[in-house]
């Protein structure tokens, strides 16, 4: 169905389950024939999944996981967060700031031992990052891929050749995750930019996930947008797939939620305006309700109680 105000609405009013159900549809397929191409590849043994932030990287990879392994193939997914480098050795900005964004925050020697044990002999020790306490626990999860497996690299630096510097290009199938549509309004023009989705997104997951208000967000919003396009749409180009993750009904779903969140913005913020003019463009659609959506959701990443939600 197009991707416009008008026709989401209808939809939405007339048959709610049924919008939802068609897009999650659309985005299984996608998903399955990604991993199709994956499993009739018997070079493989890396999947480098990157894309902005709340393109869906998380879930979208463990999604792929899950359907590898139907295809018999052994599979685990890697966080490129689980490499952050201690907050002390992080780089810093010039406002005196730690640089999260950068390539440079993550421990690519560790990463560089890590791969080179996974395609030399399909195991690995791998650190984990405990985000609570901001610390890095080394050699806190063992995989084991040996045979015919492969491994999902996921982060927004998974395609930066820092990163994959070790892995012989017929070993590496790269995929590039967006949302990369936008939503249009009555007289065709743009009403929501695939940016403005992801900001919705990231808002009400880490209201969620990571006990952050909504300035909390919009204070590191900037820096997130400069990040990605410093460190990662350079790299969109060399990807083998582009994975779309815009669920159609996702303006409804995130209406009520989102727009209640606008006498909490701070007025000086430098996102205020761009944040309400998100709030005003979502109040064009029709709700829905939440318990609609399967728990399987990649949608459930930013709303919870989701099979995929850690």
């Amino acid at each position: 169905m197009k991707s416009t105000l008008t026709e989401i609405n209808k939809c939405a009013q007339s048959d709610p389950l049924g919008l939802i159900l068609r897009a999650e549809r659309h985005y299984n397929n996608e998903i399955a024939e990604v991993a199709r191409r994956i499993a009739d590849n018997d070079d493989i043994k890396i999947v480098a999944l990157a894309g902005p932030s709340a393109s869906g990287k998380t879930t979208t990879a463990h999604i792929l996981r899950d359907r590898l392994k139907e295809l018999d193939e052994k599979t685990e997914v890697i966080s490129l967060d689980d490499f952050y480098l201690p907050t002390d050795k992080l780089p810093v900005l010039s406002d005196g700031t730690r640089d999260l964004e950068s390539v440079n925050a993550l421990d690519t020697a560790l990463l560089d031992a890590c791969f080179y044990d996974i395609v030399k002999n399909g195991r690995a020790l791998l650190p984990v990052f405990d985000f609570k306490e901001k610390k890095r626990i080394l050699n806190a999860r063992e995989i084991d891929i040996s045979g015919r497996g492969i491994a999902i690299i996921e982060g927004l630096h998974a395609l930066n050749p820092i990163i994959t510097s070790r892995v012989p290009r017929e070993n590496l199938f790269k995929a590039y995750i967006s949302v990369n549509r936008t939503v249009d309004g009555e007289d065709g023009a743009q009403l929501l930019s695939s940016r403005q989705i992801r900001l919705v997104r990231r808002t009400l997951r880490d209201r969620i996930f990571r006990s952050s208000g909504v300035n909390d967000t919009l204070k590191l919003w900037g820096g997130v947008v400069e990040g990605e396009k410093k460190y990662l749409y350079c790299f969109k180009g060399e990807a083998d797939v582009l994975i779309k993750t815009l669920h159609i009904y996702e303006p409804c779903l995130y209406k009520n939620d989102f727009t209640a969140l606008v006498n909490e913005v701070d007025r000086e913020s430098r996102w205020y305006d761009y944040f309400l003019k998100t709030a005003e463009a979502l109040k064009k659609f029709q709700s829905i309700d939440a318990s609609l959506v399967p728990e399987n959701s990649l949608i459930r990443e930013f709303i919870g109680n989701g099979r995929y939600n850690t």
